[in-house]
């Protein structure tokens, strides 16, 4: 049975036994998607889903929306609770957030990319703090013991680009503490490129901080995994086997006409997110497949393959690679649940945007 937000309704339905409830999720019997979401509330859909922060605690799924510039809460079970923040300026608004965390106590922290400024709410949405950030990019964060560990890139942020910067390479992540001033930062010279479009795709990472207060950088475009402790020392770092050789970001044209300048690079992605499920686990989003080679003779944008994808689940300590995980090719986000289930979101044939919960 195929839904369409055309249909109006409040809420989504469920498929049990050829009988049809509203109010609940979609139910798939075959498969591993225990329910999926593709609209909610009065006909609302998502528009642009960049993260999803899960809080264990109260089991509520919060999905960053860039393009709604709100966050999109539901339960465990895909029903729809409310959305907090909407667009604006003011305290509890946004302008196009990007990522989320969710402190011990409950309370909701988002990176207002678009304001430069991290915003929290507490446990029932209400707006309690913002922090501004001034000239900083704040794309995505976790919290811990009064700071913010922050990347300037992720999600639907783009590329935290210094076109007046001669360095061969850029702080992969800024420690802030509660007033928004930066303390320190986390940098490496592995991929140097002193061209401000490729230094700044080679930089680009993912952050987890892991139970025992790591902080793990997967890169975005490069396979490789840093691992840090909360003062800023690398304590390690690890590859993955992949079923493709990643090519390295390369510049294919520049043009500058007007006063503008447009940039056009080559590039795999390797890893999109990452996040600790119970029991210590590093969960990692990752393509496993080029997408250089899937782009070939492709000319429209609305032509554009979804990427074949995975999530590898991986040992901290020994740093192997445990299991994969299916999900949905061209996932843009996803978050674990529990020990046998996470939720990720994507785009369908159809284009629709769905969350849907994986059992595993």
């Amino acid at each position: 049975m195929k839904l369409s937000r055309r249909m109006g309704l409040i809420g989504i339905v469920i498929l049990w036994g050829g009988a049809v409830l509203a109010g609940a999720p979609r139910l798939q019997v075959e498969g591993r998607a225990l329910w999926e979401v593709t609209f909610f509330g009065e006909d609302d859909y998502f528009y642009q889903p960049s993260d999803i922060a899960v809080d264990r605690e109260l089991k509520r799924i919060y999905v960053i929306e860039t393009g709604n510039h709100r966050v999109s809460v539901f339960d465990f079970e895909g029903r729809f609770l409310k959305t907090v923040g909407s667009q604006g300026q003011g305290p509890g608004e946004f302008i196009r957030p990007t990522g989320a965390c969710v402190r011990e106590d409950s309370s909701l922290v988002v990176a207002d990319h678009g304001n430069h400024r991290i915003q929290i709410f507490d446990a029932v949405g209400k707006h309690i703090e913002t922090i501004s950030t001034g000239t900083l990019n704040v794309a995505d964060l976790a919290a811990a013991e009064g700071e913010y560990y922050t990347v300037p890139s992720f999600g639907n942020s783009g590329y935290n680009l210094n076109m007046g910067s001669e360095a061969s390479h850029q702080p992969l992540l800024t420690v802030l503490n509660g007033a928004g001033d930066a303390l320190r930062s986390f940098e490496v010279e592995d991929f140097a490129d002193t061209h401000p479009f490729i230094r700044a795709i080679k930089h680009r990472v993912s952050l987890a901080l892991s139970p025992e207060g790591r902080i793990y950088l997967p890169y975005f475009a490069i396979n490789r995994v840093l691992v840090f402790d909360r003062e800023g020392h690398e304590t390690g770092r690890f590859d993955r086997p992949l079923p493709f050789k990643p090519r390295v970001p390369k510049l294919e044209k520049q043009t500058s006409a007007d006063g503008r300048i447009a940039m056009r690079a080559s590039m795999d992605m390797v890893s999109q997110a990452a996040d600790f499920g119970p029991g210590g686990k590093l969960y990692l989003l990752t393509h496993i497949g080029s997408f250089v080679e899937l782009m070939k003779g492709v000319t429209k944008r609305e032509d554009i393959p979804r990427p074949p994808m995975r999530i590898d689940v991986i040992e901290p300590a020994s740093r192997r690679l445990e299991r994969s995980l299916p999900c949905e090719a061209g996932t843009r986000a996803f978050a674990v649940l529990d020990a046998r289930r996470l939720v990720c979101v994507f785009e369908n044939d159809s284009g629709e945007i769905v969350l849907s919960c994986i059992g595993f």
